[in-house]
């Protein structure tokens, strides 16, 4: 068993999206990854998609999340399940800030508009 402790987690800078990587292969995990997102207000994920399904729950403040060009509003608990292969984006509106958890399996991969495919860093 592993405890990753919240303050030794990793930060990543997605943008200026910061993002905490706490289950990965690097740190225990196997089969599922997960990681925290903090966005401030007005701050924007763009355009992507995965090759899993991705799940983001809202731990704290206001969060749009796009899917499919639809945009959904989430108050804290709410939970985004996104199928794989499915376009999404999420945002902030001014003022407002959100801290997400985000689940996905292992060695999922996030695929930009233009198709480019990678791995990203808090995955590892």
């Amino acid at each position: 068993m592993t405890i990753v402790r919240f303050d030794d987690a990793p930060v990543f800078d997605l943008s200026g999206v910061r993002i905490r990587g706490f289950a990965s292969p690097a740190r225990g995990a196997t089969q599922t990854m997960t990681y925290w997102v903090e966005l401030a207000g007005g701050q924007r994920v763009h355009d992507h998609t995965h090759d899993h399904e991705e799940v983001s729950q809202l731990l704290s403040g206001r969060w749009t999340v796009t899917i499919d060009g639809e945009d959904s509003e989430l108050r804290p608990g709410d939970t985004a399940v996104i199928p794989a292969g499915v376009v999404h984006a999420s945002f902030t509106r001014d003022g407002d800030e959100a801290v997400i958890l985000t689940s996905m399996p292992v060695g999922t991969l996030l695929i930009r508009t233009q198709g480019e495919r990678v791995a990203p860093p808090w995955s590892e």
